[in-house]
């Protein structure tokens, strides 16, 4: 796939800072960017584009809100890198399921990399990207085949756990449950985990997931999860944490 890029003003794609400042960004002209591509676009500051601009990028759904445990938001996965799109709707499982490769038209919309992770959503004021909420834009916007994969997660160990995994699906064997940490604001928990190497590793339940106020078992057990970075009230610096994408995630 070959990405074809011209240096011009703001003829296509617009680019703005946090403070909604233009800049000159380089004119993706391709219709099939790859994820990683529209992430590095981006390193800066967010890029809104313009009805003009051709430009697409696909990827295979791994999250679910099937259960509650992620909401507003799907995750997607072109084996370059990952993105969230802000969906902003419920049961976002029953038209992206898991597996299913979807095509994102990026026209009108925003792109920008929050948390170590690139968020799409709809162009709202030039500032960082907004839920689409809307079935209308949604259908407009994305586009989901009917063809669906299985999808295997990483295999990784908690002390392998980093920023650039955001996004991604992956599974950590072998661990330990220490505690549940609850979070007010929030209104979920995250629940605490060490492996045999003292290595950390978080997973954070919503309080309208199922299973909420269900523990996982006492004794060694793998969880899976979508991978994310945050700040959290007991912890000054960004967690990485996993969010699971149902109960069976956790609790087998």
């Amino acid at each position: 796939m070959k990405l074809v890029v011209y240096i011009l003003s703001l003829l296509f794609i617009s680019c703005y800072n946090k403070a909604a400042t233009p800049e000159p960004v380089p004119e993706v002209t391709t219709t099939n960017a790859t994820i990683a591509q529209l992430k590095k676009m981006c390193i800066n500051s967010p890029i809104s584009f313009t009805v003009t601009a051709p430009v697409t990028v696909s990827g295979t759904v791994v999250s679910s809100d099937k259960e509650g445990y992620i909401s507003g938001a799907i995750y997607i996965d072109d084996g370059t890198a990952t993105a969230k799109i802000l969906v902003g709707i419920y049961d976002s499982h029953s038209i992206y399921p898991i597996g299913a490769r979807i095509t994102i038209y990026m026209p009108e919309l925003t792109a920008a990399i929050i948390d170590n992770q690139l968020t799409i959503g709809l162009t709202y004021n030039g500032s960082e990207p907004y839920p689409l909420k809307s079935v209308v834009l949604l259908d407009k916007h994305i586009s989901c085949s009917n063809n669906i994969q299985t999808i295997e997660p990483i295999v990784c160990k908690a002390g392998e756990l980093n920023a650039e995994l955001c996004g991604k699906l992956v599974t950590i064997k072998d661990l330990e449950y220490q505690y549940t940490c609850y979070e007010e604001k929030f209104k979920g928990k995250y629940l605490r985990f060490t492996d045999s190497d003292d290595n950390l590793a978080y997973s954070y339940i919503d309080n309208y997931a199922a299973g909420f106020s269900n523990l996982p078992p006492q004794t060694t057990t793998d969880i899976t999860g979508i991978v994310v970075c945050q700040n959290v009230p007991f912890d000054t610096n960004d967690l990485i944490i996993l969010l699971p994408r149902s109960s069976r995630d956790i609790w087998h």
